[in-house]
């Protein structure tokens, strides 16, 4: 039981950092990191450990304009910035996923706060938005990926579940697990 959450809520983690991070063709073991466009975006490399229960229990989705890609075999996801205000990075797209207990759980908008340390985004479950923000996860060093840390041309960001998001997965022992590595490539100042 106690495996069966921990996959619940680290399949969902995953989901959640997948909006963290930026590049498109993220490769852990080369180490390289590239923005897909000039407007910026923000990739997420997945813990390879989450990426079965993600695609196998979970049927993750992308929700456009995000991109899941594979480079090299590593799973990553990419979200574009929409904007950078007051320490503040706005991304657009999203996440869908199904709860291993069922359901339809969509997590969209997320923004990377550098004041608070947090990721956070809207989300709906079962068609009814939720109230306010969830706070996702939590910015920290980023951590080694199939043995090397993925380099990154902008700024490099671990992200680990939440106490409130793994509460709320009913999986509280989990809150500090490693989700992935983000990495944010802000627009460029001619945008």
């Amino acid at each position: 039981m106690r495996t069966r959450r921990f996959i619940a809520v680290a399949a969902s983690a995953a989901a959640l950092a997948s909006s963290v991070l930026l590049a498109p063709a993220a490769n852990a073991d080369a180490g390289e990191w590239s923005a897909p466009t000039s407007s910026g975006a923000t990739t997420v490399v997945l813990n390879p450990a989450l990426v079965p229960v993600l695609v196998n229990a979970l049927h993750v989705k992308t929700i456009a304009p995000a991109q899941l890609t594979a480079p090299g075999g590593v799973a990553q996801v990419s979200f574009p910035i929409t904007e950078v205000d007051e320490g503040v990075i706005g991304h657009v797209g999203g996440l869908e996923f199904t709860p291993l207990g069922g359901g339809d759980l969509r997590l969209t908008n997320f923004d990377i706060n550098l004041g608070t340390g947090l990721l956070d985004a809207k989300a709906q479950l079962n068609g009814k938005r939720l109230p306010g923000r969830v706070d996702l996860f939590a910015l920290g060093a980023p951590k080694p990926i199939n043995g090397s840390l993925p380099s990154c041309a902008g700024t490099a960001a671990g992200l680990s579940l939440t106490k409130a998001a793994a509460t709320a997965l009913g999986a509280p022992g989990y809150a500090g697990a490693f989700v992935g590595d983000a990495c944010v490539v802000a627009p460029s100042e001619d945008d």
